[in-house]
């Protein structure tokens, strides 16, 4: 792929509104899936503290993670998927809702995402320390905030709240405090040492020349690219299982059979329309359209795991 070509390629791509609605709905998505299943095998970030009121260390996968990815996408992703993350969480495994803990999740993912990763940062070493420091800060920020609203409602005494709720944020923030620093270090070599484009047959399903039907995803200086209708097909069977999981966790009953497969049927037939319109050439397909009707078809294939009865 010529340098150039690709340049033009991907301005106009940036550029294109729809392709910024849909990665940050994807990146938003994404962030609020991982952090459930982090916090189904480690815990929520208010586990500890809700579970167990008394100071105790922990090595916090879940915080760390959502620290880390909360840095790359940037305050807003971080704010709305720490939100939406934790309240679903606690939908699913607690038997109240801590409306507050949402907030304090969500503010956290709000302050990690202000100082946003950007490409080459973190080849200067100096700035590694300036993350650590603004995590520092934001561990101090979110403490107090722990405290206040622990001395709000549930008015316990001042001394145990600093401990057992204030305290014991901070100390399981240092893992924190050293650990992103590297990671993001660790990313962006990885990623921005050098600007690369990833156009492998395997993962497009295209030649070159049928570049337009293809996406690409950016991490740091690296563009990988992807066939959009398969893309879409994995993306759309990967969030029709989250949603579908979360539905048995949270009302303990699986979904209808006869409902699957209503949807089974119904799913697909946007995806027959673009497909076929495209062969008559009666329109042109378009990376979007092709990005839906692989989605909704990727959520039907999922939902004929329900349809056994049928």
């Amino acid at each position: 792929m010529e340098e150039n070509n690709d340049g033009v390629a991907l301005e106009k791509n940036i550029k294109n509104p729809l392709r910024i609605i849909f990665l940050n709905l994807f990146i938003s998505v994404f962030i609020i899936m991982f952090y459930f299943y982090l916090a189904e095998f480690f815990g929520s970030i208010s586990t500890i503290f809700i579970e167990n009121s008394e100071l105790i260390i922990s090595f916090g996968i879940t915080l760390l993670l959502f620290t880390f990815f909360s840095t790359l996408a940037g305050k807003y992703h971080g704010f709305f998927a720490g939100f939406i993350g934790e309240l679903l969480y606690q939908l699913a495994y607690y038997n109240e809702i801590y409306i507050y803990w949402c907030l304090i999740v969500a503010i956290w993912g709000f302050l990690s995402g202000i100082w946003k990763y950007k490409p080459l940062r973190y080849h200067n070493l100096k700035n590694l320390g300036y993350s650590g420091v603004i995590i520092f800060l934001s561990s101090l920020f979110t403490m107090f905030l722990i405290i206040i609203f622990q001395k709000i409602l549930y008015n316990s005494h001042f001394e145990l709240i600093i401990i057992n709720h204030g305290l014991k944020f901070l100390i399981n923030a240092v893992i924190v405090i050293v650990m992103v620093p590297l990671l993001l270090f660790l990313y962006d070599k990885t990623f921005a040492t050098y600007e690369k484009h990833i156009y492998d047959l395997f993962l497009t399903h295209h030649t070159v020349s049928q570049s337009d039907h293809t996406f690409f995803l950016k991490f740091g200086r690296t563009y990988i690219y992807f066939c959009s209708r398969c893309s879409g097909v994995i993306i759309g069977g990967v969030i029709a299982f989250f949603f579908t999981h979360l539905f048995e966790r949270i009302y303990h009953t699986e979904i209808s059979p006869i409902i699957a497969l209503f949807l089974c049927i119904i799913l697909p037939i946007p995806g027959l329309i673009d497909w076929g319109t495209q062969r008559l050439t009666l329109r042109k397909s378009t990376t979007e359209s092709r990005l839906f009707t692989g989605f909704v078809i990727g959520s039907a294939i999922h939902l004929m795991s329900f349809t056994r009865e049928y």
